[in-house]
């Protein structure tokens, strides 16, 4: 196994079609500059044959993947062998030894590539990584009605929403109304002193290049909770920011959105719904977890491996 540098465009080619749109070529591109001196590396793995590859980008003296994304890790061609996949991931680190540079790997939760991500935390693991541990929530689109799998308070909090006069409504992705939105998570995460990691120019570019979705949540005519949510693999929906605005938990407008944007995928027919991790370098948001499990959502674990340069 070996490892070669390519262009963006030879990747791009040799796969079009990611596990995620994180591992793309044009989400890469986009945040670029991201990095430190805009240093990308694209890589194939291979042995006369592409096995697969990584994009990795540089910065505090780190390659990581992703760079500046939910996660990261290997795109494969076909085969997932085990052999195939230690060899990869041997080549990727002797890659980052060579170069004097430490590697931080942030791998996709089990529903995206279960196959792939197992075997990954094994090899990271032997090749003498460190592991972080998150808890990321997924709802599973195919267990039927949201109302079906949903716990007895949420049930009881959502009919509570229900008779509060609250409207919720997929909005078009225009400028406008993805600053709607953005005052909210703002607004939101400042109350909770939570950073704010995009800034409205960088929220809005991305949203345009990925197709983004957007939903608002009205009462008396004010905004007061809303969603974005990325089309993130195959039959996933991933809520990239949601919240609601201070001042307002008593109409449980959290609840009502949560079953709107539920219904809306599995209309749709999507797989899963993907809400994200409920933890901060592996250290449990109690309260998120419980909101988190009275939606149905089920518990994966999200791996962020490390090796210091």
């Amino acid at each position: 196994m070996m490892i070669n540098a390519v262009t963006s465009r030879e990747y791009g080619i040799m796969f079009p079609c990611p596990p995620h749109i994180f591992n793309g070529v044009a989400f890469t591109e986009h945040n670029r500059h991201k990095c430190d001196d805009g240093d990308v590396r694209y890589l194939f793995a291979g042995d006369g044959k592409v096995r697969g590859g990584i994009i990795l980008g540089r910065r505090d003296g780190m390659l990581h993947s992703p760079f500046s994304a939910p996660f990261g890790g290997l795109t494969v061609s076909r085969s997932r062998r085990f052999e195939a996949v230690d060899g990869m991931w041997r080549e990727i680190v002797e890659y980052c030894r060579a170069e004097g540079l430490g590697l931080r790997v942030t791998l996709p939760p089990e529903p995206y590539a279960p196959e792939l991500t197992v075997k990954s935390v094994s090899a990271l693991s032997r090749l003498g990584l460190t592991p972080t541990l998150d808890v990321s929530y997924n709802l599973d689109l195919g267990r039927g009605s949201f109302r079906d799998g949903i716990s007895r308070s949420c049930r009881k909090l959502l009919n509570q929403a229900s008779g509060n006069g609250l409207s919720v409504a997929k909005v078009v992705p225009v400028p406008e109304n993805i600053l709607r939105l953005y005052n909210i998570i703002r607004t939101n995460h400042l109350s909770k002193g939570r950073p704010m990691w995009m800034e409205p120019d960088d929220v809005i570019s991305t949203a345009m290049l990925v197709k983004a979705d957007f939903f608002l949540l009205m009462h008396d005519g004010a905004d007061i909770a809303g969603a974005m949510v990325y089309p993130a693999g195959e039959g996933i929906a991933q809520v990239v920011y949601w919240g609601d605005m201070p001042g307002y938990s008593e109409l449980r407008a959290m609840n009502l959105l949560a079953e709107y944007v539920y219904e809306y995928y599995r209309r749709a027919g999507m797989r899963l719904l993907d809400l994200g991790p409920a933890t901060e370098t592996g250290v449990p948001n109690y309260g998120l977890c419980v909101f988190k499990e009275s939606l149905g959502a089920e518990p994966t674990l999200k791996y962020t491996m490390m090796l210091q340069g």
